[in-house]
């Protein structure tokens, strides 16, 4: 009798069955990428570019007292200085959206140049733009800021205490859909999702198992550092060229942040060495903008390693409870989380979609899930590989895993046997469809 391989079955599905599945498409990129003809970022050249440099807090929290940016200015071979104030004063605020996160738009404003706080060590305070990358830094040094050093927080429970330095003077915790308007704090948001009666899936529970995880900031690492390129022409009109997931988010974003239409800015994507969710949002495309301006003159802005891991959106480190319960046939009774995210300097952690993931994988009847958005002294976090999702699964599920040890049943089976299907409703209230599970 003769059998069919695994190989076998792939290459007849894929001949009988398929037009791409056990192919080999030309990849059309391919040719350029191997030859060196492909252009990234850093590689952007255009006549009479300029080259920037910008300078970053070294402090992690810090009130800016004064900037002093004279002796920039007046180095031979500096073109621009630009500082927040070059944004002018724009008060009004809006919602940004990059599709994976959104954000206020004063907050992005503020990240892209920090105006009256230094929030995170690495955050940008001003730039320069020269006639050559070494005269940009040694401009960049001279400029001088008195800094007001403030104490600082760098994880959600340091955040979360009662006598925590505070981030931001104006924040103000949304709870349950409601502004708490009495004090301030670095709880942005508590939000909470319910389903079933907790007490009483946790009273019927035989085993119970509850801990607490911990997890820390890990940024992408991606291979290209960002870069950006801006030419602001006389016409008004604004090009860019960039190293982006999302050019029309980064179009819209930078027409948002610099108060023009977005029919006036025109973003050209580069070729990309990496991203995975960390080049979503905008960092250097305002303010390469703001130097040309200034300057008259296309200007090229390229972070370094270092500036990347410093100032650039890595995922969030979170502080997470978890506590579940179940019979002793393995039926879990009662799930229940808590999950204070970091959201970095400003508001918007992605706790939303750890609190959609967390328990998204068993059909249980009794759950809560608390989320907080805190805000600390760390760059903002950005989208990194399902955002939220892989903090939340790992805390969920070493707790289950513990509960099949304490119950004596293989940890596949437990999951098996409470495993969401189609109709199962999540705690945050989505109701399944078809999900092949």
């Amino acid at each position: 009798m003769t059998t069919t391989t695994d190989y076998e079955r792939n290459v007849i599905l894929s001949s009988v069955d398929y037009n791409v599945v056990g192919t080999r498409p030309i990849r059309h990129d391919g040719a350029d990428k191997v030859t060196g003809r492909a252009l990234y970022g850093a590689d952007f050249d255009t006549a009479g570019l300029l080259h920037g440099s910008v300078l970053r807090s070294p402090h992690a929290h810090a009130n800016i007292k004064s900037i002093d940016t004279s002796a920039a200015e007046a180095l031979p071979g500096v073109y621009a200085v630009v500082t927040a104030s070059d944004f002018g004063q724009a008060d009004e605020d809006g919602i940004v959206d990059f599709g994976e996160e959104t954000t206020s738009l004063r907050d992005l404003r503020n990240n892209v140049l920090a105006r009256d706080k230094a929030l995170y060590k690495g955050h940008a305070v001003a730039a320069v733009a020269a006639n050559s990358p070494h005269v940009a830094e040694q401009a960049a040094s001279l400029i001088e800021i008195d800094y007001e050093v403030l104490p600082s927080v760098m994880t959600t429970p340091e955040a979360m205490a009662a006598d925590a330095p505070i981030l931001h003077d104006g924040l103000r915790t949304t709870e349950l859909g409601t502004k708490i308007d009495d004090k301030q704090t670095n709880v942005a948001d508590h939000f909470q999702h319910v389903k079933g009666d907790i007490d009483k899936g946790f009273a019927d529970a035989d085993v119970v198992v509850e801990r607490e995880y911990n997890t820390v900031t890990v940024h992408q690492g991606y291979i290209e550092p960002h870069a950006a390129s801006a030419f602001w022409n006389t016409d008004g009109r604004l090009h860019i060229w960039c190293s982006t997931q999302g050019a029309f988010p980064a179009r819209d974003a930078t027409a948002q942040v610099l108060m023009l239409p977005v029919s006036q800015v025109k973003v050209t994507p580069m070729e990309i060495g990496g991203g995975f969710g960390g080049k979503i949002p905008i960092y250097l495309e305002p303010v390469a903008a703001l130097l040309s301006k200034k300057s008259g003159r296309a200007v090229k802005l390229v972070m370094s390693r270092a500036d990347v891991f410093e100032a650039s959106g890595p995922t969030c480190g979170s502080n997470m409870k978890v506590k579940v319960g179940a019979k002793n046939d393995g039926t879990i009774t009662a799930m229940q989380a808590y999950l204070a995210f970091e959201a970095g300097a400003y508001a918007g952690s992605p706790v939303g979609a750890g609190a959609m993931c967390v328990f998204a994988a068993y059909d249980v009847e009794n759950a809560v899930v608390d989320g907080y958005d805190v805000v600390v002294n760390k760059p903002k976090t950005a989208a990194y590989r399902a955002p939220g999702a892989p903090n939340a699964a790992f805390a969920a599920e070493q707790a289950v895993d513990e509960l099949a040890q304490k119950l004596g049943m293989d940890p596949i089976d437990l999951r098996l046997k409470n495993a969401s299907t189609e109709g199962t409703r999540r705690p945050d209230g989505t109701v399944f469809p078809r999900i092949g599970c």
